[in-house]
């Protein structure tokens, strides 16, 4: 697997920020609302885009316990969600949820960005925004 290019025009200011310990999402100057996923210009207005950090503090909307490998680089099991960003409700975030079992979850529960490094089997580690029940 090959790390997250933090060179990358569009996605590389998200990676920078999670090594940077802030979470980071598109966001529209002229319709004042995150574009996610990052994209060249606004999916609404066609307005440019610029990057803002968001608290971390979000809502859990759904989540799976991956049993069988999807991505050979990492193990399993695991479990991974989508996560609501409280300033910025309608867009969703996929990501790894951490420090709890799936029989802790619950829909609309607050959840916390943590940052994390992961290790795929080949490849470099990298840091990454995951989730924890706040």
């Amino acid at each position: 697997m090959t790390p997250p290019d933090l060179s990358d025009p569009l996605t590389g200011p998200f990676w920078q920020g999670a090594r940077a310990g802030e979470l980071r999402v598109s966001w529209c100057a002229a319709c004042d609302r995150a574009v996610w996923y990052p994209r060249a210009h606004c999916e609404i207005c066609d307005g440019a885009l610029h990057w803002r950090t968001l608290s971390g503090e979000a809502s859990l909307i759904a989540w799976s316990e991956v049993s069988a490998a999807l991505n050979p680089d990492f193990d399993t099991p695991y479990l991974t969600g989508l996560v609501s960003p409280r300033e910025a409700p309608y867009i969703r975030l996929v990501t790894r949820l951490v420090d709890c079992c799936a029989a802790d979850l619950r829909c609309d529960m607050a959840v916390t960005v943590r940052f994390r490094e992961l290790q795929p089997r080949d490849g470099a580690a990298f840091i990454a925004p995951v989730f924890a029940p706040a």
